[in-house]
C-alpha cells in the first residue's frame, strides 16, 4: 500500500508515518506538497488530509471525485465539516486536538479492512 499525508507540519507527518510504519509497515508514506497547487496526479491507496477549513475540504473533495475507492482520513480543527465529510464517504474523520492514539485506531481499522478485502477477493466471501 501507499499513502500521502498533506499536512503543513513537520512534526505530525512524522508521527503520523512512524503510525503507519508500526501498524502497516508494508505501507510506504510520502509527504504531499502544499504549494498552493492541488498535486493530485497520482492515486494513492490511502490520503491523510491533515488540513484545516477550506483547503482541506477541497482537498477531500477534488481527491475523492478524482480516485473513487481510495482510503481518505481527513484531520481538521472544524467538526462542522463532519457532513461533508460524510457525503464524500471518506473513510475516517478527525477533529483536532490530533492524538496519536486516535490515529493509530483509524489505522489499525484500516488494516482490519485490507484483510478483509483480500479474503473477500480469494475466497468470494465476507469475513465475520
Amino acid at each position: 500500500m501507499d499513502a500521502v499525508v498533506f499536512t503543513k507540519s513537520v512534526q505530525e507527518y512524522e508521527m503520523l508515518s512512524r503510525i503507519f510504519v508500526d501498524e502497516l509497515p508494508e505501507t510506504i508514506v510520502e509527504l504531499g506538497k502544499l504549494d498552493g497547487d492541488y498535486h493530485l496526479e497520482h492515486k494513492y491507496d490511502i490520503v491523510v488530509i491533515d488540513v484545516d477549513g477550506a483547503l482541506g475540504m477541497e482537498l477531500v473533495y477534488n481527491y475523492r471525485e478524482m480516485f473513487d475507492g481510495t482510503f481518505v482520513i481527513w484531520i481538521t480543527n472544524d467538526p462542522y465539516f463532519a457532513g461533508m465529510a460524510i457525503r464524500t464517504r471518506i473513510f475516517d474523520f478527525i477533529v483536532r486536538p490530533l492524538e496519536e492514539i486516535r490515529f493509530r485506531e483509524t489505522v489499525r481499522k484500516l488494516r482490519k479492512r485490507k484483510l478483509e478485502w483480500k479474503q473477500k477477493l480469494l475466497f468470494g466471501k465476507e469475513v465475520k
